[in-house]
């Protein structure tokens, strides 16, 4: 096995190698499609190694700009490009994936192990198909007036579930690229943002929904299952799948979701580290 990063030129091989499981590899394969090989800095660009052996690719590592590791391998492999990773560019501050792989990966390389600092556990889910079970309101296509109200829904999102925010120009780049791809909804209440919901990562085979969120006062009025329900649709009727992560005990989200459809495909951790 040879381990080395991934050359410009090289973009179409481990796409083609990612997409052999676009939904499980969604996050890899949306920063690779969308910035290439190019490290300008932004948060969702980084450096990219590869385990290849006679037959090609057979294993990718991403490590972004904002320390969050992501891979595609699985044991022996895995722990290769780990190691290798952190020989090039030290400790993550984050590591994402199937609670199966993470763990794996944890117990197959014991600097990693020694470091964790906090767990956080998900559920990812997915709907694809005629699975969708719309729940039809006020839900409407955002556009770019509508940028500083979802920027305050995400900010008190970050507040509520992280309990802190990010600076304000982040999440504008985030909401930016949304309202430039069409793919958020806002429900307006009052003539302010109530409720909202955005595709943050789109691939030709699957998409990751994300930002759900209502300000609190309104809440149990369908408004982001509304969110929801517009951009779900839009992918599902490209043939695509949507794929989404929350807390393993927010069980109102998890109701939320299992009502439009979605069903769980696997426990999802995020592991930080000290």
């Amino acid at each position: 096995m040879r381990i080395a990063e991934l050359q410009l030129g090289q973009e179409k091989e481990a796409i083609a190698f990612l997409e052999l499981d676009p939904v499980r590899n969604l996050r890899i394969i949306w920063a690779l499609r969308r910035w290439g090989l190019f490290d300008l800095g932004l948060a969702e660009q980084g450096r990219y190694l590869a385990a290849r052996n006679s037959g090609g690719i057979h294993g990718l590592l991403l490590f972004n700009n904002q320390g969050m590791m992501r891979l595609a391998a699985r044991g022996d492999t895995a722990c290769e490009l780990a190691q290798r990773a952190l020989s090039l560019w030290d400790m993550p501050q984050v590591l994402a994936g199937t609670e199966e792989e993470v763990e794996e990966l944890l117990a197959g390389v014991d600097a990693l192990a020694r470091s964790v600092e906090h767990r956080e556990e998900e559920v990812s889910l997915a709907l694809s198909g005629d699975e969708l079970i719309p729940c039809w309101g006020r839900a409407e296509a955002a556009g770019e007036d509508d940028m500083e109200s979802l920027v305050t829904l995400e900010m008190m999102l970050h507040e509520e579930l992280l309990g802190s925010r990010p600076e304000r120009w982040i999440v504008r780049s985030q909401i930016r690229r949304s309202l430039e791809d069409g793919t958020a909804a806002l429900v307006r209440w009052d003539g302010k943002g109530a409720a909202k919901a955005e595709i943050e990562a789109a691939t030709p085979h699957a998409d990751e929904l994300g930002g759900v969120y209502t300000v609190p006062q309104l809440r149990r009025r369908g408004f982001a299952a509304a969110a929801c329900t517009l951009v779900c649709r839009s992918s599902l009727q490209r043939g695509k799948t949507v794929r989404l992560e929350t807390q393993r005990d927010n069980d109102a989200a998890i109701g939320l979701y299992e009502r439009l459809g979605f069903k769980a495909l696997w426990p999802h951790l995020a592991v930080r580290f000290s």
